[in-house]
């Protein structure tokens, strides 16, 4: 949902023209990040030359200045490659933190021992820590200024790349496609003609029509609740029409979830869930049918809650190449569009389950425009 507060989207776009140019000027930095520090570092000795020189202030001499630049920079590469990475992007940050502390402490050393030999350094060792500490905490601020800057702009870069290929990928979606309109209201026409030879033709053909017009639906477009239930239900007529009698499924679906057209869904995301089950599980065993729920319940104070799972018998002998589609994607889009929202897997020695809860706490702000 849009709000006042809500900023334009194109001030984040990577087709944005400034954001573009921003993007071209900065492309052989982001080659190659290194310059960035350097460019840096080079700004900084000229400034600290310049004024110093010009307002005659005192100096420890050109040795300090050397050695205190050469250290300084090595600091600001542990901390621009190592510590922020770490911090933002592994999955293991410990380890990164603790090589770029070590690091830090070496050339901390490093510095003090060169500016003994250099005969410079006056300080005791314990001023010469504080001070030390005072310094680097300057160099690790100024320095996180510059990689937030260069991750943004890296950021950006995904982005621009990504609203390409999607473009692409629309102008080719469009061209191969017939209009939705027309391949409805055909198979419609088709539907409705088959009903006088047979109900249960016409059943089936009304199921494949409720698959077609969900598939039709635009991905950035508002999904109810209702419209992903009703899909849900009509892919499991269309898996008990392929398997016939030899499919078993515990339906525990409230058929109440199809008036919930208020309530806002991600397409694809409950019926991926319920794709996995057939995909991974057994659902050919009477004495393990897949138990699929979902229905509606109240909180305390009277929101609603989604609860849905699924439970099925593992499939051990099944090998399949790992999609891009899982459950690391489900939890992408939960976390992006429901704060609030759990999803919890559980496997035993033969049987998977899972179980997610969405609370409709509100009307969140990602939620596309009705």
């Amino acid at each position: 949902m849009k709000s006042i507060l809500t900023p334009p989207e194109i001030q984040f776009s990577g087709t944005n023209t400034r954001i573009k140019w921003i993007n071209d000027k900065m492309r052989p930095f982001l080659r190659h990040p290194i310059l960035i520090l350097v460019c840096l570092w080079g700004i900084y000795v000229l400034i600290d030359g310049s004024t110093t020189y010009y307002f005659k202030l005192p100096t420890p001499g050109l040795a300090f200045a050397i050695i205190t630049t050469i250290i300084g920079f090595f600091s600001s590469c542990l901390y621009f490659f190592w510590l922020f990475p770490s911090i933002f992007y592994s999955k293991k940050p410990l380890i990164g933190i603790l090589f770029s502390l070590t690091g830090i402490i070496l050339l901390s050393l490093l510095r003090y021992f060169m500016l003994l030999i250099a005969e410079v350094e006056t300080q005791s060792p314990w001023s010469y820590m504080v001070y030390e500490l005072m310094r680097q905490w300057v160099f690790l601020i100024i320095t996180f200024t510059v990689w937030g800057f260069y991750a943004l702009i890296k950021a950006l870069q995904a982005k621009q790349r990504t609203e390409a290929s999607f473009d692409r990928l629309r102008i080719v979606h469009n061209k191969g496609q017939l209009s939705p309109h027309f391949t409805l209201n055909l198979i419609g026409d088709i539907s409705a003609k088959s009903l006088h030879y047979s109900p249960e033709l016409f059943e089936d053909i009304n199921h494949f029509i409720t698959i077609l017009r969900y598939a039709y639906i635009d991905t950035e477009k508002f999904n109810s609740l209702s419209a992903e239930v009703q899909a849900i239900l009509a892919y499991l007529h269309g898996q008990k029409l392929r398997f016939e009698n030899a499919i078993y499924i515990q339906d525990e679906i409230d058929r109440q979830l199809l008036h919930f057209e208020e309530l806002y869904m991600p397409k694809l995301l409950l019926i991926t869930l319920i794709e996995n089950v057939f995909k991974h599980g057994i659902f050919q065993d009477p004495s393990y049918p897949v138990l699929i729920e979902a229905k509606i319940i109240y909180g305390k104070s009277g929101i609603p809650i989604l609860h849905f799972s699924t439970q099925n018998k593992i499939n051990k002998n099944l090998r399949l190449a790992k999609g891009k589609f899982g459950l690391e994607t489900v939890r992408n889009l939960l976390d992006y569009f429901f704060e609030y929202a759990t999803l919890t897997p559980t496997v035993s020695e033969d049987t998977y389950s899972l179980t997610l809860t969405i609370p409709y706490e509100e009307s969140y702000q990602t939620w596309p425009d009705r």
